[in-house]
């Protein structure tokens, strides 16, 4: 009786599973219509810098 239990929830938790993975490969960014909310940045690689971080020093220790 356990035994059918525990392949019952195995069979339920593999289709959910599978129903989830279909799902959400449905859904792709073609199908998302509408229009931006902002422009995009005209930036080129010469325009962005990396910045440079320093450790601070802790004075109270």
């Amino acid at each position: 009786m356990l035994l059918r239990w525990i392949l019952i929830g195995l069979v339920v938790y593999l289709g959910y599973r599978l129903f989830k993975g279909l799902n959400s490969r449905s859904m792709s960014r073609e199908d998302v219509k509408g229009k931006q909310k902002h422009e995009p940045l005209d930036l080129r690689n010469s325009d962005v810098e990396d910045a440079d971080f320093e450790d601070i020093q802790d004075d109270e220790h």
